[in-house]
């Protein structure tokens, strides 16, 4: 039901990585690349594919053709209703060549953007927490002092911190859930 070239990705793929965006696709290549020696997905026949909100159209595709399928999502603070979603693929349901991986832990601050509440649960904020601040300003060529800061600066610039982080020679831990889709 899907047009269009990453579908033929998908099914061309030896297997495949989907991720919601841009910026998550250059972060799930780069977390590859640290654990497979500097490789980078596709060269070794893994397709990493930015699919927006369309995960479930791939996911019953890839299911048909028994394509082995790792889902890189944001719980966005709401792990039963992602849990909801993806009940097809998780628990009893679960399906050996597709997983989902997520962070489970929902995360809160104090933080708002204009009226609303900042979201502590996407890729940037998870691996803010999961590195230092200092460490972040190293990459991002930045001055930043505090974490609401650099909360801020990730959002309005997620791909350009992404480009950075996948650039960079330096270390950096990846979140828990990424890991788990790479590996």
């Amino acid at each position: 039901k899907i047009a269009g070239y990453d579908t033929l990705r998908l099914i061309l793929a030896k297997r495949a990585i989907l991720v919601e965006g841009p910026s998550d696709e250059l972060v799930v290549q780069k977390a590859y690349a640290v654990k497979n020696g500097g490789r980078l997905p596709i060269q070794d026949g893994i397709d990493v594919i930015s699919v927006g909100s369309s995960f479930l159209r791939f996911l019953e595709l890839a299911d048909k053709l028994r394509q082995v399928v790792a889902v890189v999502t944001d719980n966005d603070g709401d792990v039963e209703a992602l849990r909801k979603k993806y009940d097809n693929y998780l628990g009893v349901n679960a399906k050996p060549h597709i997983k989902i991986c997520y962070d489970s832990t929902v995360d809160a601050g104090q933080l708002f953007t204009g009226r609303r509440p900042f979201n502590y649960n996407t890729l940037e904020p998870k691996l803010l927490k999961e590195n230092s601040l200092d460490l972040m300003n190293e990459i991002f060529g930045t001055q930043h002092a505090t974490v609401d800061e650099m909360h801020i600066f990730m959002r309005a610039n997620k791909t350009d911190c992404a480009l950075k982080i996948f650039s960079s020679l330096t270390d950096i831990t990846f979140p828990d859930y990424v890991v788990q889709a790479v590996s």
